[in-house]
């Protein structure tokens, strides 16, 4: 019988392939259909449309013809169709329309899907961690940017609340300059009634007013003594609460002193804690790494990625090493800042404090030269109106107009009285807003200092955030790039090519080595050579999957690990075989047999002898290992030249091959060596090794060892650990991918929370610093009060005055006179301590207002420098976790450097490495575990140190906040002393008139030339003070105009802010889309395939809506056909009715007809272009790889004989 025999020369030789295309188009017979109507007594035509056809009629492709005379009804119907028709392609027309407009959105949403990946795209190649750390830090650098700038914000509003201090102060001048000139005014006119009145009492009139003047000014004198000793009950009281929060004040700080330890302490604490906890993760992550390299090393396995993860270990500790450099600089810059702003803040505390007791006594100082300056003005008004008075009352002369005065005087009282009231009134409300105001800059000062409190502990939580999210993202990373190596570990061995046999081949193989018979023998090969004609396109050696290692090796000498490698490989490849025959195998790799190999092949090396020699029993039993012997050996010629492990692992697949269809000459001994000749039952070791002789003679050796296995290999293509391992590493993942959200999610959440402290924090602050801009109004409105007092007071006098001039209108000239003298001695002395107090005045209030703006500025400052956060616990924070990154970088260099040390290392010391990697690994997660705990503890310790910290400090800041009660206090005794003595020299001067009533004619003269010369006077200085009032006006248009700039810059800055955290979260998201590149990437791609799906969705259902139109087009043209063919033939019936003659066509049927028999058709145009269609059938031509000669032989059946 003739063997089926597979037509080759070389197994390893290249497959030679042609491939070719045949293109077959055929075109269909196209046929144009007339597009006129045409006339035929012989119409032959076939139905064939989608329509009703009426009565009588044939449709076909647009034509009809009419066998049948119509009816009126038929006419009708074929209407309706006809119309149903149209309905219908006017429908589908709308259809089509929307379908058009879906596959147009579908495909402008695959072009915009392709936009977005391209930009993914290009979003991942650009997320290398150099472009992250660069777009962090424009994050970082914008955020100090806004920080920056709302610092200068917080300035400018200063800067802003200071002019408009200024501006308040010009206009409260400008105010008092009204007011000054007010009161002049009411002087002037109190001159002008004096020299009325010094005419009426030289006239004779006005006794009655001076005496009711003098009762008047008693009366004034009991009220102002009530209201001084109230004035001394109340310093007493306001001296006392002071002492109070001096004292409370002392204890308070005393208590910040000591708290303030504790909370650098446990923030201290919290810093290493976070330092310690971060280590302690990263220390856990590069344990897992050095078990996971160990194991490697032990297994044989993954040489490239333990040097890779060296490389990558040690990249990452130079990044450590610079980001600690930063992070050391940021931190000594962060000192110096926050020494100079103690020091500063230090400087101006102190500044303060000598400035307070200076505004404390220049205002003290302003409210004395306050009182005697009203005092100096009342008693001057007093003696103005006394000499008036003596003066009418010497005249003797005007009593109609000294009378009238008098009148006039008590309507100006009346006036006073109720301007005073209304002063008073607006004091006490003033009192309160500035009550209120104070109340509230107390409670908001206690609220900045808690939302600077939780604005640190929100920064440092986002700090400790941020960290906690890069490790976690490392850890998941790390985790990631493990599962991705285990699968693809799993995936390249599982995928890896161990010939598949047909069932045929391991029946013909069982019933071989059961019985080995020329039959079965044939039969053996048969099924061989039928299995291998179709393995061969997936399993010759030029098609089959099998190992890369593009390391160059000398075939002479392989190195222990070279041997090791290629004996795994033919045991992974014969157990593999085993397994398919047997369902078990029992071969494996131990050192012994590595050992005896290349001794073995070293023997064959020395013998130096040629090919022809074959099997050397001397080279094989002299293996040099106490420990095995050989059993069978296999051998193939080998490799002389230098090459690669690539081509040695495809040099020991051909061979198994050659093994199994080239062993037919050799009666499938090497299969049956290779395979095993029953299920075994035992486990033997086996080796391969490359020897090369000095003649240049070449062998691959497989040898089957006898003796112990204990000392196996494990095998690298064994996935069970590897699988386990994966499901651990799987787990692994979830749990990082688990921690990592988590992280994630603590760090939006606390990337919000600190937004929303800091900007708590800074709406507080200005609020506060509003408030402490904007002016008391109790000064103000207590100026007014005592100028409406003043006023009131003088009015009262010249009421007495002008009564006073009345009764002296009947007394003797002699006492006239000497009540004028008098008056007028003591106007002299009036108009020098007027014009003393209201110059000791100016002085005092300038005094006063320099005080109280360099106190005010003071403030400002130390208030600017509290509200700028230490910089220092955040830089300490991130050069802790840098130099914690950077401890843990420099463990995973020396672990992986260990890892790459290891390769080269005996099974001994790599499982001595695996064991001790272990240990560390056990040790590290205690240490990460103790170290979350110990992080948990210190920041319970530090919130709770914080928080006292911050409620003492609010504290203080709520006494600080308080204004003393006795400068004030002091300030209204001095006023109502200042009133009980201008109200003792109104009575005396009122007792002086009453006594001048009796004066001569001589004394009265003289009054009155006196008054008259005091009118000039105090006209005088009227003009000046409207001089000075017109001055301090200009002083309040450049102070306005100056806040009106400082108010432009401030919208210039809030604008710059605005633009500012609009460029951050433009800068936030890159660094987002940078560091999920890939997840942004795949997110990309997954709505591209679903935007490509959904064009193919809406393509096809285009595609089918135009196939249903075009149907529908038909069925129109037929339905018109139709319709257009019964119309005519109903039409030219009605025009003819003729006899018609019966006429069969098509068996039974008749139509009506003329004469001349003519059947009506009528065709329409076809609006459809010809159509093609076309085949395409390949032809591939497969060339077969040929069979090497292998020292085997050509593999054909043998005759016997």
């Amino acid at each position: 019988m003739s063997k089926k025999l597979i037509k080759s020369t070389a197994i390893g030789a290249a497959a030679l392939s042609t491939f070719a295309v045949a293109n077959s188009v055929q075109a269909e017979e196209v046929v144009t259909i007339p597009t006129s109507p045409v006339e035929s007594t012989q119409s032959s035509l076939t139905a064939s449309t989608g329509i009703e056809t009426v009565k009588g009629v044939i449709v076909s492709n647009g034509t009809a013809i009419v066998t049948e005379t119509p009816t009126e009804e038929v006419v009708d119907q074929a209407a309706d169709i006809k119309t149903a028709a149209d309905q219908a392609v006017t429908d589908q027309t709308a259809v089509v329309a929307d379908a058009t407009v879906a596959e147009e959105t579908a495909t402008k949403a695959v072009d915009s899907a392709k936009e977005v990946v391209a930009e993914a795209e290009a979003n991942k190649a650009e997320a290398t961690d150099e472009n992250i750390a660069k777009a962090e830090e424009a994050v970082e650098d914008t955020k100090t940017a806004i920080s920056e700038a709302e610092s200068k914000a917080t300035q400018a509003a200063e800067n802003t609340a200071e002019a408009q201090a200024k501006v308040d102060e010009a206009q409260a001048t400008v105010n008092s300059d009204q007011a000054a000139i007010d009161a002049q005014q009411t002087v002037v006119d109190n001159a002008k009634t004096a020299v009325d009145n010094a005419q009426a009492v030289l006239d004779g009139t006005g006794a009655a007013a001076i005496v009711a003047e003098r009762d008047d000014a008693k009366a004034d004198l009991d009220v102002a003594k009530t209201d001084e000793t109230k004035a001394q009950n109340d310093l007493t009281k306001a001296q006392e609460a002071d002492a109070k929060k001096a004292s409370d004040l002392a204890t308070a700080k005393e208590a910040e002193t000591t708290q303030s330890v504790t909370a650098d302490k446990t923030a201290s604490d919290l810093a290493q804690a976070q330092a310690d906890a971060t280590k302690a993760a990263a220390d856990l992550t590069n344990a897992n790494t050095a078990v996971d390299n160990a194991q490697k090393a032990l297994d044989g396995t993954g040489v490239a990625a333990i040097i890779a993860e060296r490389d990558d270990a040690k990249a990452d500790l130079d990044t450590a090493k610079t980001d600690e450099t930063k992070a050391q600089s940021d931190l000594t810059t962060a000192q110096a800042a926050d020494a100079k702003k103690a020091s500063d803040l230090a400087t101006a505390k102190e500044t303060e404090a000598t400035q307070a007791e200076t505004a404390n006594g220049t205002a003290s100082d302003l409210a004395q030269a306050q009182a005697d300056a009203t005092k100096a003005a009342a008693d001057l008004v007093n003696a103005n109106t006394a000499v008036d008075n003596a003066q009418k009352a010497l005249d003797g002369t005007g009593a109609a107009t000294i009378i009238a005065e008098r009148d006039d005087a008590q309507a100006d009282l009346d006036t006073a009285k109720a301007d005073e009231n209304k002063a008073q009134t607006d004091l006490a409300t003033a009192q309160a807003a500035d009550a209120k105001k104070a109340s509230d800059i107390a409670s908001l000062t206690e609220t900045q200092t808690q939302q600077q409190v939780t604005a640190n502990q929100t920064a440092g939580a986002l700090a400790q955030a941020q960290a906690d999210a890069k490790t976690k993202a490392d850890a998941k990373a790390a985790a990631d790039n493990k599962v991705a190596e285990l699968t693809a570990q799993i995936d390249a061995i599982e995928n890896m090519t161990v010939p598949t046999l047909s069932q045929d081949v391991i029946n013909a193989y069982k019933k071989f080595v059961n019985a080995s018979s020329q039959t079965n023998k044939d039969a053996l090969l048969d099924a061989l050579n039928d299995w291998y004609s179709t393995a061969y396109a997936t399993q010759s050696v030029a098609n089959a999957v099998t190992p890369i290692d593009t390391t160059v090796i000398n075939p002479a000498g392989l190195t222990t690990e070279q041997v090791t490698a290629l004996s795994q490989y033919y045991a992974h490849l014969s157990n593999g075989l085993q397994n398919q025959v047997w369902g078990k195998h029992g071969f494996v790799v131990t050192t012994n047999s590595v050992d005896a190999i290349q001794q073995i092949a070293q023997n064959y090396a020395d013998e130096n002898k040629s090919w022809s020699t074959s099997h050397s029993r001397t080279a094989l039993a002299n293996d040099g290992n106490a420990n095995v012997s050989w059993g069978s050996e296999n051998m193939v010629p080998g490799k002389i030249n230098t090459t690669t492990m690539t081509d040695m692992y495809k040099h020991v697949y051909n061979s198994v091959l050659s093994y199994m269809i080239n062993d037919y000459h050799s009666d499938f001994g090497h299969m049956t060596s290779m395979i095993l000749p029953s299920t075994p039952k035992s486990t033997n070791a086996i080796g391969v090794d490359n020897s090369v002789t000095a003649s240049g003679t070449a062998r691959l050796h497989f040898v089957m060892f006898y003796g112990t296995t204990v000392d196996a290999i494990p095998s690298p293509y064994d996935t069970t650990a590897l699988k386990a391992e994966l499901a651990t590493a799987k787990t692994t993942q979830a749990q990082a991918t688990q921690a990592d959200n988590q992280a994630q999610s603590t760090l939006a959440s606390a990337t919000t929370t600190n937004q929303q402290a800091q900007s708590a924090l800074q709406a507080t602050t200005n609020q506060l610093n509003t408030l402490k801009a904007t002016a008391d109004q109790t000064p103000s409105a207590q100026a007014k009060l005592t100028v409406a007092t003043a006023t009131r007071q003088v009015a009262e006098t010249r009421l007495a005055n002008a009564q006073q001039a009345v009764d002296n209108l009947n007394a003797d000239v002699a006492t006239k006179t000497k009540a004028l003298e008098d008056a007028k001695a003591v106007q002299t002395q009036a108009i020098a301590t007027d014009a003393s107090a209201k110059q000791a005045l100016v002085q005092a209030t300038t005094a006063n207002d320099n005080a109280q703006a360099a106190l005010t500025a003071t403030r400002a400052t130390i208030a600017s420098l509290e509200a700028i956060a230490d910089q220092t616990p955040a830089t300490q924070t991130k050069l802790a976790v840098a130099t914690a990154t950077r401890q843990a970088a420099e463990t995973r260099l020396t672990n992986a450097q260990q890892a790459v040390d290891n390769l080269n290392a005996d099974v001994a010391t790599k499982t001595k490495a695996l064991e001790d990697a272990k240990a560390v690994q056990t040790q590290a997660v205690a240490t990460d575990t103790k170290a979350k705990e110990v992080l948990a503890q210190a920041t319970t310790a530090n919130d709770k140190a914080q928080s006292a910290l911050a409620a003492t400090r609010a504290t203080i800041a709520n006494l600080v906040a308080t204004p003393d009660q006795t400068p004030t206090a002091e300030a209204q005794l001095k006023t109502a002393t200042a009133l009980r003595e201008a109200a003792e020299t109104r009575l005396a001067n009122a007792q002086q008139a009453v006594d001048n009533l009796t004066a001569d004619v001589a004394t009265k003269t003289k009054a009155l030339e006196d008054a008259k010369a005091q009118l000039a006077t105090e006209e005088a200085k009227l003009a000046q003070l409207k001089a000075t009032k017109a001055t301090d006006e200009q002083a309040l248009a450049d102070a306005q105009a100056k806040v009106d700039a400082l108010k432009a810059e401030e919208a210039k800055i809030a604008d710059e802010i605005t633009a500012l955290k609009a460029q951050l979260t433009e800068q936030e998201v890159k660094v987002a889309k940078l560091k999920n590149a890939d997840q942004v990437l795949a997110d990309a791609q997954t709505e591209l395939a679903k935007a490509i799906e959904a064009h193919t969705a809406a393509k096809a259902t285009l595609d089918a809506e135009i196939d249903k139109l075009d149907e529908l087009l038909k069925d129109q043209r037929d339905a018109k056909a139709q319709y257009e063919a019964v119309k005519g033939a109903w039409d030219e019936f009605q025009e003819v009715k003729i006899a018609t003659v019966p006429v069969s066509i098509a068996g039974n049927k008749t139509v009506a007809t003329k004469l001349q028999p003519v059947t009506y058709s009528r065709i329409g145009q076809s609006k459809q272009l010809p159509q093609t269609g076309s085949q395409e059938s390949f032809l591939t031509l497969l060339g077969y790889t040929a069979l090497a000669g292998l020292g085997l032989g050509y593999a054909k059946k043998r005759r016997r004989g």
